[in-house]
């Protein structure tokens, strides 16, 4: 059975990078609302940092379930209470998602030094 796993990287709490990998496995491909759930909840906030807020943070995409964004460094324009609000969110959507699906979805959160 596959998995999507979840990373979440924070920084004194806040969110400074996620990244996704594998599919969810939880039905066939065009038909898993898992894996469509998820993908909304990871791509959600990347379209509101660029398209919203006009801040661009690092990212790569494939279709073979990969995702990671990367806001080290990444120029906020003073918005982190709006990034912030977009990231936790996220989080929150992805918790949930995880514990209604715990074999499909796993989720770590590490805090950097």
């Amino acid at each position: 059975m596959s998995m999507t796993r979840i990373e979440i990287y924070r920084k004194k709490g806040r969110v400074v990078g996620y990244k996704a990998t594998g599919h969810s496995g939880y039905a066939e491909y065009g038909e898993d609302i898992v894996c469509a759930a998820l993908s909304m909840a990871l791509q959600l906030p990347l379209g509101g940092m660029q398209d919203v807020l006009d801040i661009y943070p690092k990212f790569e995409i494939d279709s073979d379930g990969y995702l990671s964004v990367d806001m080290r460094g990444m120029d906020n324009k003073g918005k982190e209470k709006e990034l912030d609000t977009l990231l936790e969110s996220m989080v929150l959507m992805i918790k949930s998602l995880s514990k209604d699906y715990p074999k499909n979805i796993k989720l770590v959160e590490k805090e950097e030094k």
